[in-house]
């Protein structure tokens, strides 16, 4: 097993070569929904499926290295959110909500069938989202793992309003990407690439704003969570909270060492975790 996974300087985001949607079928068009998932390299037969869900501001390139790092028997799919990379001149959404109606319709039509969802901080309540959509479907996730990230019904006390504009509201948003761990220092200076990144990021701030739910509302799979001790979005005390919106009951919480970027740091028991996660959700068995 690889323990080598980082940030990468990464793919331009564009279409794999033998799909030019990127939809992983040979000579296929592109759709607007195949532009919603990512395959990468190396295109495989594998016995399981991991749907990963980035973060605020986050693109489907930043989880390459986790694709190279995955044992033979796990397929990699990210879903790739509008206004970023191979979508940057598109539209961002500004609602978690319909990123997860678009992510489910697009899972559907992919044909992916009991994947593992990997959700990080944002990711994590529209991989929440995506998979009560998919509740009666052959897509329907066999195990939520929640990363970074508030159970839904509590995220609000966590949310911060940095959708606004003008340069007030760049620099908080900055600020708030750069104090979470998430981007490299030397990317606040490059002008031009932040003013590419920014509508995205704010987008996406505002859809976490906006985003409510009720407390009964339930996956319709396991959940299991995943959080780090210097994280200062979700108290590992707090991570137990989450069991409210299984509907397979408690959760299993699992707290590795690190910021809220825990994964990048530190990979080989993050690495280690997620295989056996996704195996064991593979043969039905329920992980804590």
């Amino acid at each position: 097993m690889t323990h080598h996974i980082d940030t990468p300087a990464g793919p331009d985001g564009s279409a794999g070569p033998d799909r030019p949607g990127g939809s992983g079928r040979p000579g296929s068009l592109e759709t607007p929904l195949d532009r919603w998932i990512r395959r990468f390299p190396p295109y495989r037969t594998a016995e399981h499926t991991l749907v990963c869900f980035p973060h605020a501001g986050g693109a489907a390139s930043y989880y390459h290295a986790l694709s190279t790092a995955l044992d033979p028997d796990i397929e990699l799919l990210v879903i790739q959110y509008p206004g970023r990379e191979n979508r940057l001149f598109e539209e961002p959404v500004r609602s978690l909500e319909a990123m997860a109606d678009a992510a489910a319709r697009a899972l559907t039509a992919h044909g992916v069938e009991r994947p593992v969802f990997f959700g990080h901080s944002m990711g994590a309540i529209v991989a929440f989202e995506t998979a009560r959509r998919l509740s009666r479907t052959a897509s329907r996730p066999a195990t939520l793992v929640a990363s970074a990230c508030a159970a839904p019904s509590h995220h609000e006390a966590r949310a911060e309003r940095l959708d606004g504009a003008g340069e007030e509201a760049d620099t908080a948003v900055l600020a708030r990407i750069m104090g979470l761990g998430g981007t490299r220092p030397d990317v606040a200076e490059h002008e031009e690439l932040i003013r590419l990144c920014l509508p995205a990021l704010r987008a996406d701030f505002a859809a976490l704003e906006r985003y409510r739910v009720a407390p009964e509302a339930t996956a319709p799979c396991p959940i299991t969570v995943f959080a780090a001790d210097d994280d200062p979005s979700l108290p590992p005390a707090d991570a137990g909270r989450w069991g409210l919106h299984s509907a397979a009951g408690p959760v299993g919480v699992h707290v590795f060492e690190g910021d809220h970027f825990y994964f990048r740091e530190r990979p080989g028991p993050f690495l280690e975790l997620l295989h056996r996660t996704v195996r064991e959700a593979g043969r039905g068995v329920a992980f804590a």
